[in-house]
């Protein structure tokens, strides 16, 4: 496998002296840091600032972040101890919680997409992508709509959330999971869920392609959580992967990451035998890995991932060796 793991960089445990938290201007108590799910980076001059997603006693999710040495990204440098962002207003697209998907510098701003979470009736929850920006380096982030950037379309009934932002030439591309249906397994729906691709001018308004970027090897396939660089040539897209039946708590179906390549960014090779990213013998992921993150700067290419239990386990970070 040409990934060598580096190691762990953060966990719940480490975030245990930082109760009581402040979560959109209500004070939680014991157990609040429980989770470092879809570590996000954002690359800066002097390190690394990972956004991730915690949750509070209720289940709900909120974002925060760590600051890492660039030379050695296991080495924290700062933790942020209270949500970046509140959760939406009553009625709103994410009103029940919120967790970061793309982070990126534009016009003097940093700019983040973000999932929204409404919990539901029927089905276990909804989700649809926000957008929020920061003017003082990427700290504190104001809304910039109410609503979401990316929701139900009438081709896409179900959820369309995580985006990876590109901007090429001036066109905005994104790469996002996109709902294809929901099924009943031991009597709870699980999502399953795809990767698709749109375009657009702004970052706002989206021009939406119906394929499947990746095609599933079978019909309860679910991809999750897209990083997409572009070379000279082609463009690399690494995600990760599961059965939509028995993926929790260490079942065969757990998440592993993949790997694709594409010439255009619409059609994709799936190829994750060639730099794709399983499980180690460590305790933190010996079951899963997931929500990859792969940035390039410096001469290197690093991913910061999640292991086991969608990031209970932790943050880790590997390094792509030739």
């Amino acid at each position: 496998m040409p990934w060598n793991r580096i190691g762990k960089v953060f966990g719940p445990e480490d975030g245990a002296e930082w109760i009581p938290q402040q979560i959109g201007g209500a004070h939680v108590k014991n157990g609040v840091n429980n989770c470092t799910q879809v570590p996000t980076v954002l690359i800066l001059a002097d390190r690394y600032r990972i956004y991730f997603s915690s949750r509070a006693l209720n289940g709900q999710s909120y974002p925060l972040f760590i600051d890492v040495d660039k030379e050695n990204p296991t080495n924290v440098l700062y933790a942020h101890k209270e949500s970046i962002l509140g959760k939406g207003n009553p009625g709103c697209f994410d009103e029940d919680g919120i967790m970061p998907g793309f982070a990126l510098h534009h016009e003097g701003k940093v700019l983040m997409y973000y999932s929204g979470w409404n919990a539901k009736i029927s089905t276990p929850y909804h989700n649809a992508t926000g957008l929020a920006q920061s003017t003082d380096g990427g700290i504190n982030f104001t809304r910039v709509y109410e609503g979401p950037v990316m929701d139900r379309i009438p081709t896409e009934p179900q959820l369309a959330v995580t985006p990876t932002i590109m901007i090429d030439d001036g066109l905005w591309k994104a790469w996002y999971i996109s709902g294809i249906k929901w099924i009943l397994h031991n009597d709870y729906y699980e999502p399953v869920y795809g990767i698709k691709y749109a375009t657009s001018t702004d970052g706002v308004y989206w021009e939406r392609f119906p394929e499947l970027c990746i095609p599933q090897a079978h019909d309860t396939e679910a991809f999750s959580h897209p990083t997409v660089l572009k070379n000279t040539d082609d463009y690399e897209m690494w995600y990760c992967f599961r059965d939509s039946r028995n993926y929790r708590a260490n079942g065969p179906g757990a998440y592993r990451i993949g790997y694709a390549y594409s010439t255009d960014g619409k059609n994709w090779t799936r190829a994750d035998e060639q730099k794709g990213f399983s499980v180690s013998n460590q305790p933190w992921e010996n079951e899963m890995v997931c929500y990859p993150f792969v940035i390039e700067d410096n001469g290197r290419r690093l991913m910061f991932y999640n292991g086991n239990g969608f990031g209970r386990g932790g943050i880790g970070v590997a390094e792509w060796v030739d």
